[in-house]
């Protein structure tokens, strides 16, 4: 992983994102180059978000006339969250499926709000948020927080649930003392600690291995992943509780966004929103064939017998990670 990153670093010292010499364009008799860009996502091929992928890549690919190609890098090839963050502001990664969660730990943005626990009622009231005027708004100020990364569009993995290796999870004294791997991000930290577990940061390429060794007790995903990711053959307990329907987000590179002319950027955001449209549909299919093989495959999936306790416990991480977005939280409350 490193030895990638170490060979983007190169290219993005060479300049960024390829620029290939292409065949002469007959209709406009004149040689055109070809941009290549390249995309990372921490999920292996077959998950939703890649086919997402794909389709996002399929639409640039048209809308371009194959001007623009989109590589896509699964399963962590280019890095964890936090480490393709970090390529990205150099210009390493072109392009990668950001989680608004992890996004917390680098500068103030709006986005943090929609990773707050239990901020969106459904699946419903996440589209109307991320869809209208105020995820716009919320899109806009990546780039201009000074991030040095640009938003793309939005994309639902789901709602994020735990999961655990030896017994089921029904109320929130079941947490007590547990190991939960998650993302390195100070906000899921806190989270995780309000709710009586000890949160463990363990690179999402480990996940399995950790949860088949005994290093943590269990960790949280959305069905999609848990069921894409096999965690299940190691961690059989999947409780819905729901925690945070944190938003994905497809981010460029601000220093690759900035070398491309305005009709390349005008087609990554047209097909940005036609990958929203088919995301939306895909999820929910997705979802529900997870549940489907998860029953199949025996795993034990419980409902939590006192919600209101795990809500009540996330006062502390409203007051410490919420205080800077007060006006977003209250917009995206008042969305109906």
């Amino acid at each position: 992983m490193k030895r990638m990153l170490s060979v983007l670093l190169i290219l993005a010292l060479l300049g960024g994102a390829v620029f290939a010499q292409g065949s002469s364009d007959k209709a406009a008799d004149k040689q055109q180059s070809q941009i290549v860009l390249r995309y990372g996502d921490v999920n292996p091929l077959g998950h939703v978000l890649l086919d997402s992928a794909q389709y996002f890549a399929d639409q640039v690919a048209t809308l371009s006339n194959n001007h623009i190609k989109i590589e896509i890098y699964p399963s962590g090839q280019l890095g964890d969250d936090n480490e393709v963050y970090q390529a990205m502001q150099m210009g390493a990664v072109d392009l990668y499926r950001g989680n608004a969660a992890s996004m917390s730990d680098f500068g103030k943005m709006q986005i943090t709000a929609l990773a707050l626990p239990y901020i969106f009622r459904d699946r419903d009231h996440f589209w109307a948020v991320c869809a209208g005027d105020l995820g716009t708004e919320i899109l806009s100020d990546i780039q201009k927080s000074g991030s040095r990364m640009v938003g793309l569009f939005y994309m639902d993995e789901g709602a994020r649930n735990f999961f655990t290796t030896d017994a089921p999870v029904t109320k929130i004294g079941d947490l007590k003392n547990l190991k939960i791997r998650v993302q390195n991000s100070q906000l899921m930290l806190d989270t995780v600690s309000a709710l009586g577990a000890n949160p463990t940061p363990i690179d999402y390429a480990e996940l399995y291995t950790a949860l088949q060794t005994g290093v943590v007790d269990g960790a949280e995903n959305p069905p999609a992943s848990y069921f894409s990711n096999k965690f299940y053959e190691v961690a059989p307990y999947y409780v819905l509780d729901g925690h945070t329907f944190s938003p994905s987000v497809v981010l460029m590179s601000e220093i690759v966004w900035n070398r491309l002319s305005a009709d390349d950027k005008a087609v990554l955001m047209q097909a940005g929103k036609l990958t929203e449209e088919f995301n939306r549909k895909a999820i929910e299919a997705a979802d529900q064939k997870a549940y489907d093989n998860l029953k199949a495959a025996g795993v034990q999936i419980t409902t939590l017998t006192d919600p209101e306790k795990w809500s009540a416990a996330m006062d502390s991480v409203y007051a410490k990670h919420g205080a800077d977005y007060l006006d977003t939280i209250n917009k995206v409350k008042a969305v109906k």
